[in-house]
């Protein structure tokens, strides 16, 4: 079980890579500085922060009235939320 979950946070890191090289691949292309780039930016920029302030409230009502973190366990959640919503 432990080298499944290894397998997975792994995947899941190379996951978050890939997409910030083709996330940074786009932003320096010439199609991001035209009107529909700028608005594919626009688009993402809109869905991604309300994802943010959503996911911190679900950690913080499970950490308040659910089950209690410990700091590790917050800062794994926190790590998930912030890159997840990169992806």
């Amino acid at each position: 079980m432990g080298s499944m979950i290894k397998i997975a946070i792994f995947g899941y890191i190379l996951l978050f890579f890939i997409s910030v090289i083709y996330s940074l691949k786009f932003q320096f292309s010439r199609e991001n500085h035209n009107e529909q780039g700028e608005k594919i930016l626009n688009i993402s920029y809109r869905i991604a922060f309300p994802l943010v302030l959503l996911g911190w409230f679900v950690i913080d009502l499970i950490d308040s009235y659910i089950l209690p973190f410990s700091l590790e366990s917050y800062k794994t959640a926190i790590w998930l939320l912030v890159t997840g919503t990169f992806v």
